[in-house]
C-alpha cells in the first residue's frame, strides 16, 4: 500500500538544489500547501536570492559531503524539531561522448547526483522515521535513469543508480511497514540550468551567460505541482513527461529480445544433444 501525506498543510520539508529550476519549483508548490520549508544548495547568490523570494531560510550545503547534509538536517530540527518530507533533487549534468568524458568527469557527476542522493537517503530517512508520524521523501532521477541516450553516459550511470536506490528502499520500507514512503521523479527536459551546472563544480570559473534552451519544454512550475500531488499520493514513480512511455518500451524490447533468444539457443542447445 502506497504510503503518502494526503494532507500537507502544516509538515516541514527539506528541499535540496533549491535555488533554481525543479527543486526551487518544488518548494514553492510545497509552499502553497502549507508546508514549512528549508532550502538548500551550493550556490550561494542563487540561495539568497531564492530563500528570500520564497521567505524560508536557506542553508549552503553540498550533497555530496554527506557532513553539509547532517549539518543541513540539524538545522531544521533546531527549527522544527522533526523533517516530514525530505527532497533529494541536487543535481548536475556532463553531456559528452564516453570517449570525451574524464575520470575526474564521471565523479563529479556520480558524487552530486548519486551519492548525493545517498547521503541524503542516508541521513533523512532515520530522521524522518523517529521524528515524523506520516513522512515522505522524493529522489530526483531522470527519465535517462530508465533508458539510455547517447552523450548520457555519466550522467545515465547515476541516474540508474538514483532508480535502482528507491526502488529497492520502498521495497524494504514496506517489508516493515514503515510510515514513511518514497518516490522517485523521473522528469524528461524541463526549463532549468542544468546545461550550466559545471559553473558549480570546484575549480571552475565562472559563467558569463546562460545557454538559451529551446522553446516548448516543461516549465519547473509544472513539475513542482506533479511532485506535490505525488507525495500526497505516495507515488513510487513521479511521472511529468508520460509521452516517453515508448522510448521505455523500446528499451525493455531490446531487453526482452535478449532473454528469449538466450532462451532459444539453450533449447537448441539441449536438443542438438
Amino acid at each position: 500500500m502506497a504510503v503518502g501525506i494526503p494532507d500537507l498543510s502544516g509538515r516541514t520539508a527539506v528541499v535540496t538544489g533549491g535555488a533554481a529550476g525543479i527543486g526551487y519549483a518544488i518548494a514553492a508548490s510545497l509552499i502553497a500547501r502549507g508546508v514549512a520549508v528549508t532550502i538548500a544548495d551550493v550556490e550561494v547568490d542563487a540561495l539568497e536570492a531564492a530563500a528570500a523570494e520564497l521567505g524560508v531560510p536557506g542553508i549552503v550545503a553540498d550533497v555530496s559531503q554527506v557532513e553539509d547534509v547532517r549539518r543541513l538536517a540539524d538545522a531544521v530540527l533546531a527549527r522544527h524539531g522533526r523533517i516530514d518530507i525530505a527532497i533529494n533533487n541536487a543535481g548536475v549534468a556532463k553531456v559528452a561522448p564516453f570517449t570525451e568524458l574524464t575520470l575526474a568527469d564521471f565523479r563529479w557527476v556520480i558524487d552530486v547526483n548519486l551519492w548525493g542522493v545517498i547521503n541524503g537517503m542516508n541521513v533523512f530517512l532515520p530522521i524522518i522515521e523517529s521524528t515524523s508520524s506520516r513522512g515522505f521523501i522524493v529522489n530526483t532521477a531522470s527519465i535517462a535513469g530508465l533508458r539510455t541516450g547517447r552523450g548520457l553516459a555519466a550522467y545515465g550511470v547515476s541516474k540508474f543508480g538514483v532508480v535502482a536506490l528507491t526502488e529497492t528502499v520502498s521495497d524494504e520500507l514496506a517489508e516493515r511497514d514503515s510510515h514513511v514512503g518514497v518516490g522517485v521523479l523521473v522528469p524528461a527536459m524541463v526549463r532549468s540550468n542544468i546545461a550550466d551546472s559545471e559553473r558549480n563544480r570546484p575549480g571552475a570559473q565562472p559563467l558569463a551567460t546562460t545557454r538559451r534552451q529551446p522553446s516548448g519544454i516543461m516549465a519547473a512550475e509544472v513539475v513542482g505541482e506533479v511532485v506535490a500531488d505525488a507525495v500526497e499520493r505516495g507515488d513510487l514513480y513521479i511521472v511529468t513527461h508520460p509521452d516517453s512511455l515508448e522510448s521505455l518500451r523500446t528499451r525493455h524490447r531490446r531487453i526482452e529480445d535478449a532473454f528469449v533468444a538466450a532462451a532459444q539457443r539453450r533449447v537448441d542447445a539441449n536438443g542438438s544433444h
